[in-house]
């Protein structure tokens, strides 16, 4: 068998599967860039990078809850989860990896530039 290196700028497909280089946003840009979204089997799967930057709270005010279960994985920084009486949930650091139901409410408070990669999953 070969193998071929790949090079990409955006996003490629072979065969079934799609192959996309990991990129962030730029600091100064919005704090979340999709890399590639594919629906098949009536479930969207989304996939992106978030840069948030030091002493920013997510989101500004209150929780958000989206409408699909989320993996985010922490590539570097550090990010403190709130419950939703504001007491501290825990802390999300480089190397953890965090599974959050659709519908959960959830907010943090960026104690460390962070970038992360997450993945979003939601049916029709």
């Amino acid at each position: 068998m070969a193998l071929y290196a790949l090079q990409m700028n955006t996003s490629t497909t072979i065969h079934h599967m799609k192959l996309t280089t990991i990129v962030y946003p730029e600091k100064e840009a919005y704090y979340n860039k999709v890399l590639l979204s594919e629906t098949n089997a009536k479930t969207t799967t989304t996939l992106g990078t978030v840069f948030l930057k030091k002493g920013t709270r997510i989101p500004n005010k209150g929780f958000s809850r989206h409408p699909f279960n989320e993996v985010s994985i922490i590539i570097e920084g550090c990010i403190e989860m709130l419950h939703e009486d504001n007491t501290v949930a825990g802390y999300l650091r480089k190397g953890i990896a965090v599974y959050i139901n659709a519908l959960e409410p959830q907010a943090g408070n960026v104690l460390e530039d962070t970038k992360l990669i997450y993945v979003l999953n939601a049916s029709e």
